[in-house]
């Protein structure tokens, strides 16, 4: 189970090892969700990209990578698994990026360095 955490205002960034976007971030980590419920976070069920198509055996389909790549989906709101997919199909090198926020960060990187050489 995953958890949607939440902060007053639009934040945008890395905060206790998250990655917020507008003031919303996720997390799979049940000790580190309920530690921030009691510093007064708003902590919810997270119920994922509604009608997510991964697979059981986690798969990704062709059209959930398609609405990502249309910036349809953010970042913040892919399953690992489409995250990777999504990198691999912008040729982004990951390293060793194993969780949620640390391939989040290792794609915006990405981005930014291949936004810096096309200027």
């Amino acid at each position: 189970m995953g958890f949607k955490i939440t902060l007053e205002g639009n934040f945008t960034g890395e905060h206790m090892g998250l990655v917020f976007t507008h003031g919303t971030a996720h997390t799979e980590d049940a000790f580190l969700a309920s530690r921030l419920r009691s510093k007064g976070y708003t902590v919810t069920a997270d119920e994922g990209v509604s009608g997510e198509a991964v697979h059981d055996s986690g798969e990704v389909t062709e059209a959930h990578v398609s609405a990502a790549e249309a910036g349809k989906i953010p970042l913040e709101e892919m399953t690992v698994p489409l995250l990777k997919e999504h990198a691999a199909k912008n040729g982004i090198d990951l390293g060793g990026a194993r969780n949620k926020p640390e391939i989040i960060s290792a794609i915006y990187a990405a981005e930014a360095a291949r936004a810096e050489t096309e200027q």
